[in-house]
């Protein structure tokens, strides 16, 4: 099996989705506020920036730019859930999203493998999983990294499929959205500290997930 690599965004309270997600926002409304920090934009050779862009320091820029890349590095294959790929596909339209890594998308709905933006998106219906084993075979020594949604990041966790966890908070609450954790779970997650920066506009968490154990 290969490394596991959740990554995911969030605010302070938790949230990785904002409100009024749909078709045309598929990360919702506000999808900026969790999500700015991976802007190339602010990653173009012209750091530091001025007040309007709120990026004076060049040290968290590069910080927060290479939280970005590294999602890419080491990474051989994405899994992610129906909704998440059903609500980018049109968005997306043949933008190399993921760099031509191929991704598996857990469904309960079979389809016919797609390529968008040079990425092959092979239909599972066996479950996360399923997915994820799949996913490893086709990364070979290269990771997998699970993009989400929330569904299929907390079904990783509690199934101890996940190896390591990169959490990236944005310094916000927004008192509503789709959160990655629910108020209550089957199984407690042990996490080690690997490392904590301070980016310009997120805090990067990287944990190493430990055993869960069931909660009594």
């Amino acid at each position: 099996m290969a490394h596991v690599v959740l990554e995911m965004s969030m605010t302070l309270d938790g949230v990785i989705a904002t409100p009024g997600v749909s078709v045309g926002y598929p990360l919702g409304v506000d999808d900026h506020v969790v999500h700015e920090w991976t802007r190339p934009q602010l990653f173009d050779g012209a750091v530091p920036r001025d007040d309007r862009d709120g990026i004076v320091d060049t040290e968290p820029a590069r910080i927060d730019r290479e939280a970005a890349e590294r999602m890419f590095e080491a990474t051989g294959a994405f899994v992610v859930g129906r909704r998440t790929f059903d609500l980018g596909e049109a968005r997306w339209g043949d933008d190399p999203i993921l760099q031509g890594r191929p991704c598996f998308v857990v469904t309960s709905r079979e389809r016919e493998p797609v390529v968008r933006g040079g990425s092959r998106f092979e239909f599972v219906t066996g479950g996360v999983a399923e997915a994820v084993a799949l996913a490893s075979k086709t990364a070979s020594a290269a990771a997998v990294c699970i993009l989400g949604g929330a569904e299929v990041a907390r079904q990783a966790l509690a199934e101890g499929l996940v190896d390591e966890a990169r959490l990236h908070l944005v310094p916000v609450l927004l008192g509503g959205g789709s959160r990655l954790f629910p108020d209550t779970a089957e199984r407690r997650v042990e996490l080690e500290v690997l490392s904590v920066a301070q980016g310009a506009r997120a805090t990067h968490l990287q944990y190493r997930v430990l055993r869960g154990t069931p909660l009594e």
